[in-house]
Order: C-alpha cells, then structure tokens, then sequence
C-alpha cells in the first residue's frame, strides 16, 4: 500500500468530536517509514476551514473586513501560498518575512501589511516606494520616514501608527506609541509637518493579554478613542485589531482557560463596536492579523516512541523529539498529546516524555496516561503556531513537515541535513 492509498480519505474528520488532525497508525507508520521519524503533519485543508470560518464570522458582523495572517507564526512557504489563493493578506515584521511574502510567494505589496519595532532606513524606503502598508511601531521610525520623503518629496507616502494603551486584563505592551494625550498631540504636529506623509490608519496588538472578549472590547474601543483625536474631520481609512485570538482547540487544551470565545463571539465583540462608530458599509477597513488562530490546529508534531525504561519507579518514553520541536510560547499549559499504538492494551498507567536530547530539563510532557511501548507515536496537538520556525537545529536537524491538500500528500520541507546546517560557516 502506498501514501496516496493511506490517505485517500480526508483526515481532518475521522471522527464526529475531532477538531484537530488526526492520523492513524498506520498513516504515522508510512510517513516515518520515509526517513524521519519525527516529523510535523499540517493539513491545509484543516487551514482553509480556519480561515473561512474567521473570515465569514468578522465579514458577517462588519463587511468591510480583511485578514492578514501572521508570517512570524509560521512562515511555511505553502502556508502562506495557500492563504494568498484564498484571498488572504500577509503580515510581516521583518525584511526575511517580506522578502518570503512578495519575492517567493507573490504578495502584492499592497497586500502586505508591516509590523515590528526594528526596521533598517533600506528596507523601509524599500517598503515605503513599493506601497506596502506599514505601522510604525516607535519615534525613530517616524524620523526614518521623514528623511525619506525629504529625499523624495514628489511622492506621497501613507503610513499607519502603531498605539500601545492600558487594556483589561494584563494588557502591558512595550510595542508601539503610547496613546496619552501628549503623544497623539505629537503625532498631530508630525503629520503637519510633513506634506507628503499621511497617517491613514490605526494599529494595535496585545501578544501578553487575556484573549477574552473584555481584553478586544478595550482593544477597539482605545484604536477608536484615538482615532476620534487624530482623525477629527473624516474618518481612518483602516482600523487594525492585530491578533490574538483563540482559534478551535482540542477540549483538553480548551478547558484550561477561564474562556475560550469562539470566532463569531470575537466578530460580535469587535464589528458590533466598529458599526457603532462607522455604520454598516463604512469605508473603514477592519483588519485583524490572526496567527494561532488560522494554523495552531492545522498541524501536529509526531515522534516514535524509541525506547520505554523504568527509572526510581517512573515509566520513561524516549522519543526522536525534544522540547524544542513543541514548547515555544506555552506558558505552562498541558500540551494535547495522543498515544498512538501499534498494538492497543488496555489499561491506564501513567508516563512521562522524554526528549533526544543530552539535556536533563527535556521533557515533552508529564503524567501522560496509556500503556506505551516502544514502536508507537506519540502525536503533539496545536502544533502550528511558532514550533518550526523557532525550532533550532540543536543536537540534531531539524524535521520535516509534510502536507496534505486536496487528497494528496506533498513534502512542504525535507529533512534537513549537515550541509543545510554548516553552510553558513566557514572553516
């Protein structure tokens, strides 16, 4: 039997209470059999579903509403191609993402929107020519952009403002400029002061806040506060939310949260507020930039099960993975994991997950329930956002991720190897 008989079936829906990837053994069996087993699994179709439901929730609740996924969370270059084809935008933050967004994959520069509070003067006289739509996150960008349309005073560049503001609910954020009464008068006289820029929008984004409904609701309302100041005669041509939000997760992850609003329950919260102050077909675009939300249930992190010891009377899994390949940004939530087995046994014992590492701390995960055996998988759910792209090649290269779009299999990156890792050195 080969790949595309395995998996001529759509895997996104094996079972009725499944809102994540799910894969057989015999699937996981195939795909290691390929030469890595450790691997990431991403299901784009699972993606397509993320983002349409996003889209038609925020669309329904304010019309004008456009999404740009977020290239830090996972800059997969098939990632960003299939969202591209769906009608998506792309957010970056750095000259690599908009080179990977308009270079690789074609972007228009009208359709990227740049973030990030350190830029070059390059890459932003770069980004300022080309169109693209650009948030200034500090004072010093600010100053770059007006030496840059003193150089170039036929043009006339748009840009858009990054705030920052106190928000319910931990929402501190040394990103952008402070929205008090003294910096909006400033940014006032700064947009007097040079002819050919224009502040056409607002931004914002709380990465270290609650996700909750009272977190966006003190979101919008600060954009529009400031907006009411800094655009007293006609209104922005953009209000930007930024991201953040919950996207559909396994229950077991779910339930470790006060809340969880689902996508319609955001869109309320937010277009609801945006209709308030604009009207129902305004001209004022609502942007959100979700990462997590569109592609963390989309793929899974598997790992054979390689040996199973018995230490001081703890049962130990030792895996081709490490804590590297599933940690980045968890603040101490129990990952979902699944014991995959070759041979199911009933029972209930308890282990814990250790990593391929020679580092003491390497454990993927504790108390873990099942009796586990060497030859099984052991599969990492919410896998999406930032565990690639943060993933070093540490000890070991780093794995590859396979696709599934459209009933076929596809290989979106190789496993790496020792050439990939010197070829920047030089001996």
């Amino acid at each position: 039997m080969n790949l595309h008989e395995l998996f001529d079936t759509p895997i996104d829906k094996p079972l009725s209470n499944v809102n994540h990837v799910a894969l057989t053994y015999a699937q996981l069996h195939t795909l290691g059999a390929q030469g890595a087993s450790a691997f990431y699994f991403l299901d784009l179709e699972k993606l397509r579903d993320n983002y349409h439901r996003l889209r038609q929730a925020f669309v329904s609740a304010y019309e004008n509403s456009q999404i740009a996924y977020s290239f830090k969370t996972n800059y997969a270059p098939v990632i960003g191609r299939h969202l591209k084809d769906l009608g998506c935008w792309a957010e970056v933050v750095s000259a690599m993402e908009y080179h990977i967004a308009t270079e690789v994959l074609g972007f228009a520069p009208d359709h990227v929107v740049v973030n990030g509070p350190l830029h070059e003067p390059d890459f932003i006289e770069k980004i300022l020519l080309d169109g693209t739509n650009f948030n200034a996150d500090a004072w010093y960008l600010l100053d770059m952009i007006g030496q840059i349309s003193q150089r170039h005073p036929h043009r006339q560049f748009q840009i858009g403002i990054r705030l920052t503001y106190p928000i319910a609910e931990g929402g501190f954020s040394r990103f952008g400029i402070s929205s008090d009464a003294e910096s909006l008068q400033r940014l006032s006289e700064w947009q007097a002061s040079h002819r050919n820029c224009r502040i056409r929008g607002l931004h914002s984004h709380f990465s270290n806040s609650s996700r909750s409904l009272v977190s966006f609701a003190d979101r919008i309302n600060g954009l529009l506060a400031a907006s009411d100041i800094l655009f007293p005669t006609a209104p922005p041509d953009f209000i930007n939310i930024g991201g953040g939000f919950f996207g559909e997760m396994p229950q077991c992850l779910a339930s470790q949260y006060a809340q969880t609003p689902d996508f319609s329950a955001y869109a309320q919260q937010i277009g609801s507020t945006m209709r308030a102050r604009f009207g129902a077909s305004s001209g004022v675009t609502l942007m959100l930039e979700p990462g997590t939300a569109l592609i963390a249930n989309a793929m899974v992190f598997a790992c054979k099960v390689i040996e199973v010891k018995h230490v001081e009377g703890k049962t130990l899994a030792l895996v081709n993975g490490s804590n590297h390949n599933i940690n980045h940004k968890w603040a101490g939530e129990a990952l979902p994991v699944q014991l995959i087995s070759q041979h199911p046994q009933a029972g209930n014992a308890e282990f814990d997950i250790v990593g391929n590492t020679c580092i003491e701390k390497d454990v993927l995960r504790l108390g873990v329930q099942g009796n586990v055996a060497a030859g099984d998988y052991l599969v990492f759910q919410y896998m999406g956002g930032y565990t690639n792209v943060l993933k070093q090649p540490f000890i070991h290269p780093c794995q590859p991720i396979y696709c599934w779009q459209d009933k076929q299999l596809r290989i979106a990156k190789r496993q790496e190897n020792i050439t990939d890792i010197l070829a920047t050195y030089v001996l």
